[in-house]
C-alpha cells in the first residue's frame, strides 16, 4: 500500500499550523482552560526542568480535527459570515486578535457589533455586540446542548473582553458545523456569566503559578478518562497516582487526620453506592485520600483504608503475535510484555 498522498497530506498539513499572536506558554488559553488540569500545567511547564512531565513516547499530536476545523473556518464560515454582517464582522479570518488578561488569552472567532433590533430578538440579548465561536462536529454526535469546555471557553472570550476592551457582550453563540454534511449545523446561545470568568482567572493562576502538583488533580481520571485517550502524559500521571509513599506500618497515626480520612471514606462509600452518576465523585475522593496519605507518609489505617502496590498483568504485543502468527511454528511467548503497575485502595470501613 502506497503512502504518496497520506504523506503529502500529513507535511503539508503540519507545515501550515495556525500561528498564534502571543506567547501561549505564558498564558493559558481560552480553549485550553476547561481541559484537565494537570495536562495544561505540564504542557505550560514543559521547559522547566523541575516541574515539566515526560511526554508518553508514543503519543502522536495528530491534525486531523484541527485541519478540518481551520479549513471549514476559513473556507466557509467567516466568508458567509462577512456576507451578511460586512464591515460589522470584526476580528475574523485574517482579522483575528488575541487578547490578554492576567494569565488568561483568548482569540475570539468573530465578533458582531451593532446588532439590529431583530438580531437581538433572534439571539434573546439586550447587548449591542455579540460573540460568535465556530466548531465543527463529529456526524456520529447527537449534540443537545453545547459542549461544556466550549461553553467555558466562550465565558473567558467574553470575560477578557469586558476587561480590556470597551465591548460589552452579553451571550455567545456557539455553532457546531457537521463535519461531513456542511449544511448541517446547531447554534447555541450561551449568556455571559462573570462568576464563571472570575474561577477560570483563578484556575489559570493555579496553573501558571503552582510549583507542586497539591493543587493540580487528575481531572481527566477523575471525570472517567476520555479526556485521557488524547493527552501525552498518561504514564507520568499515572505514576503520580500510583506514587506510595514511604511507610511505616507501625507509626500512630494523627487522630485528626484519622478523622478527615473516615469522613472522606464515608462519603467515598456513599457514592460508590450511587452507582455511576457519582463516579467523578468516587475518583476525586480517592485521589484526595490518596494525597493525604501521601503528604503524611501513610499506607494504612487499620480499619478505615489500606493504600497497596499491584502487581501489573502480562500482556502481549497484539501487532507482533499477528506478526509471528503468519509464520508458522512461532512461539507467541516471546512476544510477552508486561503491562502498567497498579495499585489498590480499600476502604473497610462502612458507609
Amino acid at each position: 500500500m502506497t503512502k504518496i498522498v497520506s504523506q503529502a497530506l500529513n507535511d503539508y498539513a503540519t507545515a501550515d499550523i495556525k500561528p498564534f499572536f502571543t506567547d501561549r506558554m505564558s498564558t493559558v488559553g481560552a480553549s485550553e482552560i476547561g481541559q484537565c488540569i494537570r495536562k495544561v500545567y505540564w504542557t505550560k511547564n514543559e521547559e522547566d526542568a523541575e516541574l515539566h512531565a515526560p511526554r508518553d513516547e508514543e503519543y502522536t499530536d495528530t491534525w486531523g480535527a484541527r485541519m478540518r476545523g481551520t479549513v471549514l473556518e476559513s473556507k466557509l464560515w467567516v466568508p458567509a459570515m462577512r456576507k451578511r454582517f460586512k464591515k460589522r464582522l470584526l476580528y475574523a479570518g485574517k482579522s483575528q486578535r488575541t487578547f490578554t488578561h492576567n494569565y488568561l488569552s483568548a482569540t475570539p472567532d468573530a465578533i458582531v457589533i451593532r446588532l439590529t433590533q431583530a438580531e437581538k430578538d433572534e439571539i434573546g440579548t439586550n447587548g449591542n455586540e455579540v460573540l460568535f465561536e465556530c466548531k465543527t462536529m463529529d456526524p456520529r454526535t447527537n449534540l443537545t446542548e453545547p459542549k461544556q469546555e466550549n461553553v467555558y471557553q466562550g465565558h473567558v472570550q467574553a470575560g477578557i473582553l469586558w476587561a480590556t476592551t470597551d465591548f460589552r457582550p452579553e451571550h455567545i453563540v456557539i455553532s457546531y458545523t457537521d463535519a461531513s454534511f456542511w449544511n448541517e449545523c446547531k447554534e447555541f446561545v450561551v449568556a455571559y456569566d462573570p462568576e464563571i470568568y472570575e474561577a477560570a482567572q483563578a484556575r489559570a493562576a493555579i496553573i501558571m503559578t503552582s510549583t507542586d502538583l497539591e493543587r493540580i488533580p487528575p481531572e481527566g481520571w477523575i471525570a472517567g478518562g476520555h479526556e485521557c485517550r488524547y493527552c501525552p502524559f498518561t504514564k507520568a500521571c499515572g505514576i503520580e497516582r500510583r506514587n506510595l509513599p514511604f511507610a511505616d506500618d507501625d507509626k500512630p497515626v494523627d487522630p485528626q487526620l484519622k478523622a478527615e480520612i473516615i469522613d472522606m471514606a464515608r462519603w467515598l462509600k456513599h457514592y460508590e453506592r450511587e452507582g455511576e452518576a457519582s463516579e467523578a465523585k468516587v475518583r476525586e475522593l480517592q485521589d484526595q485520600i490518596k494525597g493525604r496519605l501521601r503528604d503524611h507518609s501513610i499506607r494504612k489505617i487499620p480499619g478505615v483504608v489500606t493504600w497497596s502496590a499491584v502487581k501489573p498483568r502480562n500482556g502481549y504485543d497484539n501487532k507482533a503475535v499477528q506478526a509471528a502468527a503468519r509464520a508458522a511454528g512461532v512461539d507467541v511467548e516471546q512476544f510477552a510484555t508486561q503491562g502498567e503497575a497498579s495499585d489498590r485502595l480499600v476502604i473497610t470501613i462502612t458507609e
